[in-house]
């Protein structure tokens, strides 16, 4: 569990959770982002990997990757199968080529895409394989090769719920409830860095009290 305080702000007495990594949403990306960190500490020998990270957010299934679908949600990813190969930095030459996404941005997605989809599936997100264990793709427009796949029109949903189930496992805090209204800092100008976030709980908020 993370340790809770308390700190004195303009004569209330305020609630204050000390943790080293705070992670504001809890759409796909976010709780992925949690499996990482937690695992990071684990993996360093951390004996309470679970107090090292939080996840604040409004309310839990309550984002836009919980809730979006269509007839076939598609996942984007470096080509795996067909006849035509495939590199991280052609991955990034196509996500470029529209000129909307920066280039240093495109070639990181790109050598980290397979990694990221390898996880979702080792968490049981039912992309499609065939009978040896290739995981097909299609191709998407204006794409040379089968990069897309698809676990039908939920895909995000089953991210999301897959990636959530480890997080309970794991015992990483889920603060539901709570909007985050700033980041706080420390430090000026190379030397400033991010030291806490600032979070309203919604529902106290409404009270008399607050």
């Amino acid at each position: 569990m993370i340790e809770k305080r308390e700190i004195e702000v303009a004569g209330k007495t305020l609630p204050l959770y000390v943790t080293n990594t705070v992670i504001v949403g809890s759409g796909a990306a976010g709780l992925n982002c949690g499996e990482y960190v937690y695992r990071y500490y684990q993996e360093a020998g951390d004996p309470d990997p679970a107090s090292r990270v939080v996840v604040v957010t409004s309310a839990v299934g309550a984002g836009t990757s919980n809730n979006s679908g269509s007839d076939k949600q598609t996942y984007y990813r470096l080509g795996v199968c067909g006849d035509t190969p495939d590199t991280p930095l052609e991955f990034a030459k196509t996500l470029t080529a529209g000129g909307c996404c920066h280039g240093d941005n495109a070639l990181l997605e790109g050598e980290n895409s397979l990694r990221a989809f390898y996880h979702l599936v080792e968490n049981g997100v039912p992309f499609p394989h065939d009978s040896s264990g290739l995981f097909v793709g299609y191709k998407t427009d204006h794409d040379p090769r089968q990069r897309a796949t698809s676990a039908g029109p939920w895909t995000s949903r089953l991210m999301v719920q897959k990636s959530l189930a480890q997080l309970r496992r794991f015992g990483v805090p889920l603060m539901g409830g709570y909007e985050v209204i700033a980041i706080l800092t420390a430090g000026e100008g190379e030397a400033k860095r991010s030291v806490g976030v600032l979070a309203v709980e919604k529902a106290a908020a409404d009270s008399e009290t607050f």
